[in-house]
């Protein structure tokens, strides 16, 4: 019986061929969406669990309370690891690390953009990164001892062990390799090319404040006891970390807060100042999913549709098996085992697509996703999930309604669709369209937003402004760089600075004039030079920029933004010039200038007060604003100048255009997937609604031509047919447009500066989507209306 059934579902599937093609593209291109989304999400999910004990790592992160703000920052100070170690016994160990700009050679070679990371040795307790040779126990004991990645030892030293070997940090610190590690997996929110021991660090620098609780440098790092509570121990920290900076609180007004994050939330869940590496979010993940498995259940309600639209000619077939003794069940069953392999054949289909679409996937998500690696078993139980929910859902409808057929009504020809059958089928189309149209509306409204944060003037002409990175190892060489690259006609004007988008700026201990002691404020502040300013074309609102002519410029002079005005409590722009402020609670000085508040920072943020000051040491850039004609030329030139003063270093540049766009990259890919999505929802709705035009139009195919015959023209014809489908997508229009602006009127709350949404994108959407609808539509309905009504009518 069942190898009946089989015949019986091959034959209708190439019998009926649109119909085929119509579902089994339907739900290929649905499941291809689902399983592809699905690795995305799993690798995204997989950050750091590749750690053994991942479920007991917890990263240590600090709320700094001030009088009128709080920071939450993911840096820690030196003393609160060994400090939380020694009084809390849920804490197993403790892990610092750090990251450093320096470079690293062995005899001739050096290998630049090295990334260096400092580390206690502990560091293996905790992490899982599997030793290939040495010991892991002494590898980071020791001052002076460096443990290499498989890759960055290849590219030193080859084949030839490098156990012993004496490497040099910045050609003067000699440092000998204790072991060699795997390479950081790729999911790991933290990674490295070498780790040097924590002991070098204060080997190096004496003067080290390891017990300053205001010295924050670290990333801390706890192991839990298994049955630890993280709640419950953040609650006891605080108590703890109050009776240590109980002095300092009542001095300044400052105290902390620590929290706890699990580690593999971090990736996903945490964007706190100052992160390691820029971290994803899990909105974007849940609306990848979603919109995933919307696109999926259109094409399951394209199978629906299309199923119960086409019962009526199954009619005979159902009566002639119910009256030679087939049952309810089997008929069921039967229906269903059609549904079964339309989605058996499209998850086969579906895996050639995916396997052509990941390279394009992976360079769009910056991922190396494979459909077959070390989570094939969990794509194999997705792929069986699907096909047995998919084939569930589209297919119980479409059996139960064909099997309840009466035999006498269907061989009779007076079977009928039932008024909730209809209802059913007209709701369905409206719900497909609803999904496509708010897709439709949130991928061209969030166009129209990273389109207004591109224009949006931000106060500075980031425009045409080069930055070239300075290496740490060659600081002293800045100043000559600046000379020489000012010498090229096509550089307009240069600085030397701290600024950048790629970078988050940092904050300070600040007490302005007008303010007790205890209520110190945290202010961002750039280090700039002279020319600063020029250069970024950020204009004055009033008083002087830094001037050589003022020697006591480079100690005593700030310039502040007009927001710091406001948070100072400073009467106006010009009150401010003379005002004293204690910046870092040590250098003392006074505002010559105020400048127009500009964006320093994401566009999701309000403008924040600012400081401007001279501080040559803490410059690691060098901004070039260039002339836009021979661009190409400008950049080879300024590379060879860079060569001749710093051969053993990279000419590392960027735009800073480039570098402002790049702060919306979650943005980008949300309108990236967001126009796939909604090309792909667009493209299977419009399957379905023309298997079905194609469907209507062959059950009235009697009553075209008759009207034809009594005088109808082909607009009359058109106009009757495309009406019905065309009300249907209306009715989707107005639902969709409140759903998808409540959508994206929240999704812009997360910036601050935003645009506003017009009535006339939803109207536009609105004819897009009815137009879209039409040409669907019209298509069949053009064929029908200019067949000959001969052929309709000469079987009467």
């Amino acid at each position: 019986m069942i190898k009946n059934y089989f015949k019986v579902v091959w034959r209708n599937l190439s019998k009926n061929k649109l119909y085929s093609f119509i579902n089994i593209t339907g739900l290929s291109v649905g499941i291809t969406c689902c399983v592809l989304i699905f690795l995305y999400v799993q690798y995204e999910w997989s950050y750091d669990k590749y750690n053994v004990k991942s479920g007991q790592i917890y990263r240590l992160t600090e709320v700094l309370h001030l009088p009128n703000e709080n920071n939450a920052r993911a840096l820690t100070s030196p003393p609160m690891a060994p400090a939380l170690q020694a009084n809390f016994p849920e804490v197993l160990k403790t892990v610092r690390i750090s990251y450093s700009s320096r470079y690293l050679s062995y005899q001739n070679k050096k290998i630049v953009s090295t990334q260096i990371m400092y580390a206690d040795s502990t560091l293996f307790d905790i992490f899982t990164f599997p030793i290939i040779s040495g010991d892991k126990q002494k590898a980071l004991v020791n001052p002076y001892s460096i443990v290499l990645t498989e890759s960055m030892a290849k590219k030193y030293f080859g084949s030839v062990s490098p156990l012993g070997k004496i490497m040099q940090l910045s050609d003067t610190v000699p440092l000998t390799v204790t072991a060699v590690v795997k390479d950081v997996p790729a999911n790991s929110h933290f990674n490295f090319d070498c780790i040097l021991s924590r002991t070098t660090i204060n080997a190096l620098n004496k003067n080290l404040p390891e017990t300053e609780w205001f010295s924050n440098g670290f990333y801390t790092y706890l192991l839990l006891s298994k049955n630890a509570s993280y709640h419950q121990l953040e609650n006891k920290f605080s108590s703890f970390i109050a009776k240590q900076m109980n002095k300092a609180r009542k001095a300044t007004g400052m105290y902390y807060d620590l929290k706890l994050q699990p580690v593999a939330d971090i990736h996903l869940k945490s964007n706190l100042n100052s992160e390691i590496n820029p971290n994803g979010d899990i909105t974007y993940i849940y609306i990848f999913a979603a919109a995933a498995f919307l696109i999926l259940l259109i094409a399951c309600i394209n199978f629906i549709n299309l199923a119960t639209a086409k019962s009526i000619s199954r009619a005979k077939e159902i009566g002639l098996r119910k009256v030679i003794g087939a049952n309810r069940s089997q008929l069921i069953f039967q229906f269903l085992g059609e549904s079964f392999l339309f989605t058996v054949i499209s998850a086969v289909l579906s895996v050639i697509l995916i396997q052509l679409m990941l390279p394009w996937f992976n360079s769009f998500t910056g991922r190396s996703l494979s459909l077959f690696d070390f989570s094939s078993y969990n794509v194999l139980i997705l792929f069986i999930t699907i096909v047995i929910s998919v084939g569930l859902m589209a297919g119980i409808y479409p059996a139960f309604l064909m099997s309840s057929f009466s035999p006498i009504k269907v061989l009779k020809g007076t079977v009928k669709y039932e008024w909730h059958d209809i209802f059913l089928r007209k709701g369905l189309i409206v719900f497909q369209f609803t999904i496509a149209i708010i897709l439709i509306a949130g991928a061209f409204l969030v166009y129209q937003q990273l389109r207004f944060i591109q224009n949006k003037k931000i106060g500075l002409n980031k425009d045409q402004l080069l930055e070239v990175q300075l290496p740490a190892s060659h600081s002293d060489k800045k100043d000559i760089l600046l000379q020489e690259f000012l010498k090229n006609y096509n550089v307009v004007n240069a600085s030397l600075t701290n600024f950048s988008f790629q970078q988050t700026i940092s904050s300070f201990a600040t007490l302005p004039e007008g303010f007790s002691d205890n209520q110190v404020s945290s202010i961002s502040s750039i280090f700039a030079d002279y020319n600063f300013l020029k250069t970024f074309q950020i204009p004055l609102a009033t008083g002087r920029n830094f001037s050589t002519s003022f020697p006591t410029d480079s100690a005593q002079a700030f310039i502040v933004n007009e927001a710091a005005v406001k948070a100072f409590n400073w009467k106006n722009d010009e009150a401010a010039i003379g005002k004293y402020l204690n910046w870092g609670l040590g250098k003392k000085g006074k505002v010559i200038g105020v400048v127009k508040d500009f964006n320093y920072s994401s566009l999701h943020d309000n403008i924040k007060p600012l400081i401007i000051q001279l501080l040559p040491q803490a410059y690691n850039f060098v901004a070039l604003r260039i002339k836009p004609n021979e661009l190409q030329q400008t950049l080879v030139a300024l590379s060879a100048t860079w060569k001749t003063i710093v051969p053993d270093a990279a000419f590392q540049y960027s735009f800073l255009d480039d570098d402002f766009a790049a702060l919306y990259k979650s943005e980008q890919n949300l309108q990236g997937v967001l126009g796939l999505f909604t090309a792909l929802s667009i493209f299977i709705a419009c399957l379905g609604l023309f298997g079905l035009t194609a469907f209507t139009i062959a059950q009235r195919f009697k009553e075209i031509g008759i009207r034809k015959v009594i005088g109808a023209s082909v607009f009359n014809i058109i106009s009757l047919l495309s009406k019905d489908f065309l009300k249907l997508v209306f009715i989707s229009i107005c639902i969709a447009f409140p759903a998808a602006w409540l959508v994206i009127n929240k999704w812009l709350q997360n910036f601050a500066y935003h645009m506003s949404i017009s009535w006339w994108t939803f109207v536009s959407v609105g004819l897009c989507a009815m137009l879209i609808a039409l040409a669907t539509v019209s298509f069949q309905s053009v064929k029908a209306a200019i067949a000959n009504p001969v052929k309709s009518l000469r079987t009467e």
